[in-house]
């Protein structure tokens, strides 16, 4: 009767720990089934910051029909990477008509992850997969747009621009528009080559008369066909003021001939 029951307890024991075992893988299934399943919506500035998260080696920014420049300088990295990430995180994505005229593509290379690439128009931005084009950061947009063509349009791409062979560069003369001769070409592309930017021009007023010379850069056409010309007004032997027209930031370049004197040296920016 005593080995009886102890046989029983034994059997009670054994179906208690089968019992206990099997709420508890029941109990850690459950668990885990439902940290497994369960959907986390990762806030959209936090999306932008993981963006921004590599070490910026190189950035480049094309200029439709002019060409491609590169940006090395770490500090001026950050600081553009610190402008297109404010720009995603203020803005928002808006169901809005398409008006682009002349859109600025590039990209930014990192030393830890791929290169994303990043595309601006006067109405959006667009950096990887993310993009914003809402009405609140429009002057933003239009902002970063047009610092980034001061950075493409330099006195050295403005001049590759005119010798190059598949653009046809004409001149401009009372309401007259003529092909430009090889030997004036030569001349106006080294002239421009040369140049010096001007990076304080306020207080001059040479603008305020006609140029003396008006040339303009037919562009090599856009996939649609549509012809982008690029301005250039002479004002005597002296300036160079360089325009598009396709640009909606209205955005003008302004350099000195290098043969021009009388200039201050802290009014120029050497090219370079």
């Amino acid at each position: 009767m005593h080995e009886e029951k102890k046989g029983l307890s034994w059997f009670r024991l054994i179906l208690l720990q089968i019992v206990v075992g099997s709420t508890l893988i029941v109990i850690f299934a459950y668990l885990f089934r439902i940290s497994v399943d369960e959907v986390h919506i990762v806030p959209r500035e936090q999306q932008n910051r993981e963006l921004f998260v590599g070490v910026p080696m190189r950035m480049n920014i094309t200029y439709p029909g002019i060409g491609t420049i590169s940006i090395e300088d770490p500090k001026e990295l950050v600081a553009w990477k610190e402008s297109f990430a404010h720009l995603l995180s203020s803005g928002r994505q808006e169901n809005r008509p398409d008006t682009r005229r002349m859109v600025l593509t590039g990209s930014i290379s990192y030393l830890d992850q791929e290169d994303v690439p990043f595309e601006i128009n006067t109405s959006s931005f667009h950096f990887g997969s993310e993009w914003v084009n809402s009405l609140d950061v429009s002057a933003d947009i239009r902002k970063l747009q047009n610092m980034l063509i001061d950075k493409t349009l330099t006195a050295d791409a403005v001049g590759a621009s005119i010798a190059n062979p598949q653009h046809d560069v004409f001149s401009l003369q009372d309401g007259l528009i003529t092909p430009l001769a090889s030997d004036k070409r030569n001349v106006l592309t080294a002239q421009m080559r040369t140049a010096v930017r001007l990076i304080d021009f306020n207080h001059f007023d040479f603008n305020e008369k006609p140029p003396s010379a008006h040339f303009v850069v037919q562009l090599i056409k856009e996939a649609n066909g549509r012809k982008h010309w690029l301005h250039i007004d002479q004002y005597d032997s002296a300036y160079f003021v360089v325009f598009d027209l396709l640009d909606e930031t209205n955005h003008k370049a302004y350099f000195r001939i290098n043969n021009a004197s009388n200039i201050p040296e802290g009014q120029v920016e050497r090219n370079g």
